[in-house]
Parts: C-alpha cells; sequence; structure tokens
C-alpha cells in the first residue's frame, strides 16, 4: 500500500506534468477528429477509439473505490456515481451516438489516452478507496460539497447540451460541418470542453482532494488548447462564423 507521503508525490508530479504540457499542446493538434493523420502510424475507429480510450476510467476506479478499506458514506457514493454516470455515457453511449464513421484515430493517440486514463483513475480511485479520510455525513452540507456537486451537475449538462446540438447538426445522413448556433455556442466555439472543465473542477471542490484538483488541472490543460484549435479552425474553414464568438471562456477566451 501506498504511503500518503509517496501518493502525495505522485500527484504533485502529475499536477506538473500537466502544467508542461499546456504550452506543447497550444502549439501541436493531437491528430484526431478533423485533425487525423497518417503521419502519427496507424488508425483505428474514431469509435471504437473512444470506447478502449475511456474505459480503463470506469473500470479501474471502481475497482479501487469498491475494494479500498475506507469508510463509504453517503458522499463517497455521490462522487462515485457522478464519475460512473460521466464515464458510462463516455463508454457506452457518446461513441454510438457521435456521426463520426469514416472518422479515424492513431493508434498512438489511443495509446497516450489509455496511459492518461489509467493515470487519472488511479490516482482518484485509490484516494477515495484507500487513502482518504471517511467523508462523514456532515460533509453533505459542507459548502464545498455543495458548490462542488452543483458546478459539477451545471457542467455535466451544458457537455451534454452541447454534445447532443453537435450531434444533431449531422441529423438525416448530413456530412460535414456546420455552424452551431443554440445554448452556449452563441458564446463559444466548444461549450461540450467549457462545460466537461466546470465538471471535473466541481468534482475537485467537492471531494476537495489533490488528485481531483489534478484531474481538473489536468482537463484544463487539455481542453484548453484544442479548443482553440477548433476555435482557429471553424473561423477559417466556416463562412460568416460569428467574430464576436470566443473559443471557450465567454467574452474572454
Amino acid at each position: 500500500m501506498l504511503t500518503l507521503k509517496f501518493f502525495n508525490i505522485i500527484v504533485g508530479s502529475w499536477i506538473i506534468l500537466a502544467l508542461i504540457m499546456f504550452p506543447v499542446l497550444l502549439r501541436v493538434i493531437a491528430p484526431y477528429g478533423r485533425y487525423a493523420s497518417t503521419n502519427w502510424g496507424p488508425l483505428i475507429s474514431n469509435r471504437l477509439g473512444w470506447i478502449f480510450m475511456e474505459l480503463p476510467s470506469l473500470l479501474i476506479f471502481v475497482i479501487l473505490f469498491l475494494t479500498g478499506n475506507v469508510s463509504k458514506e453517503i458522499s463517497s457514493w455521490v462522487f462515485m456515481g457522478v464519475w460512473v454516470v460521466h464515464y458510462t455515457n463516455r463508454i457506452f453511449i457518446f461513441p454510438l451516438r457521435i456521426r463520426t464513421t469514416k472518422k479515424k484515430m492513431p493508434l498512438l493517440i489511443m495509446g497516450l489516452g489509455i496511459i492518461f486514463n489509467l493515470i487519472n483513475a488511479f490516482l482518484n480511485g485509490y484516494w477515495l478507496g484507500y487513502l482518504s479520510s471517511p467523508y462523514l455525513n456532515v460533509w453533505l452540507t459542507d459548502p464545498r460539497f455543495i458548490i462542488g456537486f452543483t458546478a459539477f451537475i451545471a457542467g455535466f449538462i451544458i457537455n451534454q447540451a452541447s454534445d447532443n446540438h453537435l450531434i444533431n447538426l449531422r441529423s438525416g445522413m448530413k456530412t460535414g460541418y456546420f455552424i452551431p448556433q443554440a445554448g452556449m455556442f452563441k458564446y463559444v466555439s466548444c461549450p461540450n470542453f467549457l462545460g466537461e472543465i466546470i465538471e471535473w473542477t466541481g468534482f475537485a471542490v467537492m471531494t476537495w482532494s489533490m488528485p481531483g484538483l489534478s484531474f481538473a488541472i489536468w482537463t484544463a490543460a487539455n481542453l484548453i488548447p484544442r479548443a482553440l484549435h477548433h476555435h482557429k479552425w471553424y473561423g477559417s474553414n466556416l463562412k460568416d462564423y460569428p467574430e464576436g464568438r470566443k473559443a471557450i471562456i465567454p467574452g474572454i477566451l
């Protein structure tokens, strides 16, 4: 069993790596989706890539949470519940709904995604299952839990509504890219990414943990550059794209 001191060193190093990767990701566009390229090696179906990439997040977290000896109170089950809801959607629902049958993902990107999800799920699952102090029922009335849980739900709703709008833009066998106009798309190019950042920031607050914080930082470090790349692509490739629309933070970025 890992000691708390050694575990914190691992988490701290993981956070530092995220901060190092952020400027790298601002310059290097991950080659999946509209940016897919054979220059990164063999390709796999975009849909299968998503499933294989996200599956470790669910399995590792749940196994560590359930097998750990930390007492499980209501708040702990809420933590697991929101994690399971998010990744059940990401693994079993979202990949089957997206209309990207011809799109590919490099196996390398899928492999890197698996490694990230293994580490992230391990850190959060091990913390909640083996190392944290019990989150007693009084935690349910703590402002950190209330604010964090509310933020997670708000982020999840933004993420789902935005994904649904993007998927519906290709209804009726339509292909290509279109300018989304509904909901938060009036203000930013990638509200689905904004929603996910809000989700995991909320998770970090309601667990008030270093692993939760590391996940929130990694989410922002990954999705903010991706949103900036998308925003630039939209402006260059879609006619009459709204000039006042920001990339990911309304009115700011």
